[in-house]
């Protein structure tokens, strides 16, 4: 019995020693504002996008619209360049519920298909742009919010049922 105590306290604690933390990626909050207009959402630093024609596109994202309202970007688009190779606009769809950002510099394609989203902040037009404006009313301002590395829950499990076998153990060998 005293060698099965002995095994599986050993078992636990090489799963303790080997377990890794949780830890959630780094998430990029967005805020525009400009003309009375107030738009902020967050999305995943890195992540695996869909691509339509070179833009990226997200889906169901909860955010905030004119002066903190809660809403629902059925579809956010992130492009680096945009139509005829103008660049720096934002554009929304009321019907479609879509919201669109066009800036060189808004993120970094990775060898392995995955983007990477940057800070940053953009002076950005709307779609005056195309029609020979060069005002860029409005500002975008993209901050990488680092979130904290926690134990996972299991490690922490693991390492409360160590600390009994080893106490139970000790326990036996004095008796």
């Amino acid at each position: 019995m005293r060698k099965s105590f002995l095994f599986a306290g050993m078992i636990l604690v090489a799963i303790l020693f080997s377990a890794q933390p949780s830890k959630a990626d780094a998430v990029v909050e967005y805020e525009m504002t400009g003309g009375g207009l107030d738009v902020t959402f967050t999305l995943p630093q890195t992540f695996t996008p869909t691509v339509v024609n070179n833009v990226v596109q997200v889906h169901n994202i909860t955010g905030s619209l004119f002066q903190g309202g809660h809403y629902t970007f059925a579809t956010i688009d992130l492009a680096l360049t945009g139509y005829l190779g103008v660049t720096n606009y934002w554009i929304f769809g009321s019907q479609t519920h879509e919201f669109g950002l066009v800036a060189p510099g808004l993120f970094t394609w990775n060898p392995d298909g995955t983007i990477t989203l940057n800070g940053g902040n953009f002076a950005l037009g709307n779609n005056s742009l195309f029609y020979g404006s060069t005002r860029h009313d409005y500002s975008l301002t993209a901050r990488v919010v680092n979130t904290a590395v926690t134990p996972e829950p299991a490690s922490l499990a693991l390492l409360g049922i160590g600390g009994l076998v080893v106490a139970g153990l000790r326990r036996r060998k004095t008796a």
